[in-house]
């Protein structure tokens, strides 16, 4: 019978009949590739087990186990669960390898654990255990990415199985090269049907493209369990964030930290990232909420005359747009001349913030940077700012205010709390007469 011939979008997978210059679906130019698909003759019939009422099944069935890392069962939200794909994606030399081999070897499960590796050999992966002080007694290790070898083994016998990473993984019957995204989409929908149906978990190693998102379709996000990026701060952190979770909270993050025995856990973050902290004209401290963690940051700004004709501003960790808003506000809210001006906006350490709460102390470490005079000791700020100037409660109030509180801060300005504030223009007074 003839082969089917389709074109797929090498960046969204996107298929069509036809050949096509610009995606639709995502509006990349150039990225159509044509693949032969083998036309269905028959319909393979199972048995199945018919379906069951809710009531009847007993949740001792999915009960979690641990990773034997606490800050990665947290952000799985409370353990691995049965059955359940996890897609684990970074940049190149993050640490992603290294984190599965420690998984691996500490997963608390009397079976063996199965790593299928396509990146490394055998003596690879050995000298990394060895490097990590991991004897990997009980991790069995498949330096393939051919995954047709999975239907000679009996997958009941693992606890967890591996795969690193899914761009080098490939099917017999998917006539496409192992990266492509044919092939990633139903290497994904393989490894979820192997999973579900043997209720074995699977963690799966993914690459991320320039933009910093998970190469291959999207159909992957949506295939799969839970969703975790990798990601690393200049000061040397690395930050595990859950984006999708099917079984917990899909906001949490964890901070681990690489060292010659590998990737440690940093369970306590409190102050970390302000401990270079000086009480200079721009700076003021802050507490942000990340899933169940809070913690205190910096936010630093500098304001100044333009070097050319167009003023610039600039941001480096939070949003763009954020600083263009409440300086905005602070121009004709405030009353305080910003259009004209350069202004510079960096949070200390690296940090990718997208917590509102954080505005008020923007706004603060603007307005300090404009007068060049830095704020009082103790001095804190949290709140989101409205475009009509008003402040705004920020989430988990109580928490942030008893962060900064156990850390030594004393004026904390925020909408709740002893030191309350409502609108931009009252806490400016505030700040310019010392009024705390």
């Amino acid at each position: 019978m003839k082969k089917k011939q389709v074109y797929v979008c090498n960046s969204c997978g996107y298929e069509s009949p036809a050949w096509f210059g610009k995606c639709p679906m995502c509006g990349e130019w150039n990225t159509a590739v044509r693949i032969s698909v083998e036309p269905t003759t028959s319909v393979e019939t199972k048995n199945f087990e018919g379906p069951r009422a809710l009531t009847d099944i007993q949740t001792s069935e999915h009960i979690r186990f641990s990773s034997g890392m606490k800050e990665i069962d947290r952000v799985l939200g409370g353990g691995i669960v049965p059955g359940s794909v996890v897609l684990i994606s970074g940049e190149p030399g993050i640490g992603k390898s290294t984190l599965m081999l420690q998984t691996a070897a500490r997963v608390t499960d009397n079976k063996p654990v199965l790593y299928i590796s396509g990146e490394e050999s055998e003596s690879q992966l050995k000298l990394r255990a060895e490097r990590l002080e991991i004897t990997g007694e009980h991790i069995k290790v498949m330096t393939t990415g051919d995954l047709s070898f999975l239907t000679t083994l009996d997958i009941q016998e693992f606890s967890l199985i591996i795969f690193d990473s899914l761009q080098t993984l490939k099917l017999p019957g998917v006539s496409s090269l192992p990266g492509s995204v044919v092939q990633v989409r139903e290497c994904a929908n393989y490894i979820v049907s192997l999973a579900k149906g043997n209720g074995i978990p699977v963690f799966i190693v993914g690459h991320v493209t320039k933009g910093g998102q998970i190469a291959g379709p999207k159909l992957v996000e949506h295939l799969v369990d839970t969703v975790l990026y990798f990601e690393a701060s200049k000061t040397g952190y690395r930050f595990l964030r859950t984006t999708k979770n099917r079984f917990g909270p899909s906001d949490e993050i964890a901070v681990l930290e690489m060292s010659s025995k590998g990737l440690e856990e940093i369970s306590d973050l409190s102050t970390i990232f302000v401990e270079d902290y000086i009480p200079a004209p721009g700076n003021v401290i802050t507490a942000v909420v990340e899933g169940s963690k809070t913690f205190l940051v910096e936010i630093q700004s500098l304001v100044s005359k333009p070097l050319y004709g167009t003023p610039r501003k600039l941001s480096n960790g939070v949003s763009f747009d954020r600083v263009l808003l409440i300086a905005a506000v602070l121009t004709r809210r405030a009353g305080i001349p910003l259009d004209s001006l350069d202004i510079y906006v960096n949070v200390a350490g690296g940090l990718q913030l997208s917590d509102p709460g954080v505005d008020l102390a923007i706004a603060a470490s603007i307005v300090s940077a404009f007068f060049d005079k830095p704020l009082p000791e103790g001095f804190a700020a949290f709140g989101e700012i409205g475009l009509d100037g008003s402040i705004r409660s920020a989430m988990f109030s109580d928490r942030r205010i008893d962060r900064l509180k156990n850390s030594g801060f004393s004026t904390i300005h925020s909408p709740e709390g002893e030191i309350t504030v409502r609108d931009i223009g009252e806490f400016l007074k505030r700040l310019r007469g010392g009024d705390t």
